[in-house]
């Protein structure tokens, strides 16, 4: 396995994928359109798609472009052989478990015969993960997005490739953790007393005193040469 170090999630999106310059990109839970912007920055024309977002006209980046669409993974509002490259960037495992099958063959769906699905996922360890689990524990959902990328996405694509790197998780103090997680609530089901709780502080604390880094492991699963799937 590929290991990219620390990085950040579109920097590290894009070593591993190379020039997507004139490329057409689906970002499956695109949020405010971050990853979007960064790959049309690179030259992209990015389709960012997510139920919980404002839809914005095509809007130029960089030498790219990117728009946003209301969205879900399990019902991409795209035609058939539409992208070169469908992300689901830390986004994979919010899609509920009776629908991964789904969003999944519908990234096939939307992918041209040449094209490649790039999955970033959070790995379910490491003090980032400690941290959060009294708030906000991932840790089921983590492994149904893994075993569904095992199930629905792996026999289903010629190649496979598989990449590491941590996210850079830096925080000055609790107040700065909390502020960030606080502000992840819109796309997450945990509330500001939860993450304000005592035992979160605590563990918090704990591996500050540690001298342990907050960033998180991340695993990439890189796939392409897309098949049908099978009856």
């Amino acid at each position: 396995m590929i290991d990219l170090g620390l990085q950040k999630h579109a920097a590290a999106a894009l070593k591993s994928l190379g020039n997507v310059a004139e490329l057409d990109v689906v970002d499956v839970g695109c949020g405010e359109g971050a990853n979007a912007r960064a790959f049309a920055a690179a030259g992209a024309h990015v389709t960012g798609v997510d139920p919980f977002i404002e839809p914005m006209d095509w809007t130029a980046e960089g030498s790219g472009r990117y728009r946003l669409l209301v969205g879900r993974a399990d019902a991409l509002p795209l035609a058939d052989r539409f992208a070169d490259l469908v992300l689901f960037i830390f986004s994979l495992h919010h899609v509920p478990a009776d629908k991964l099958a789904i969003a999944l063959a519908e990234a096939r769906r939307v992918l041209k015969p040449t094209g490649r699905l790039f999955v970033a996922e959070p790995l379910a360890q490491g003090p980032n993960h400690y941290v959060s689990v009294p708030f906000h524990d991932e840790t089921v959902v983590r492994a149904a997005a893994r075993a569904a990328l095992d199930a629905y996405a792996d026999p289903y694509f010629g190649s496979h490739e598989q990449i590491s790197y941590a996210d850079r998780r830096d925080y000055d103090s609790f107040d700065v953790y909390a502020k960030r997680m606080i502000a992840n609530r819109r796309f997450n089901g945990y509330s500001e007393e939860a993450v304000l709780a005592p035992e979160v502080r605590r563990r918090f604390d704990e591996i500050v005193a540690t001298g342990a880094p907050f960033d998180q492991p991340v695993r990439i699963d890189l796939f392409s040469e897309p098949r049908a799937a099978r009856t």
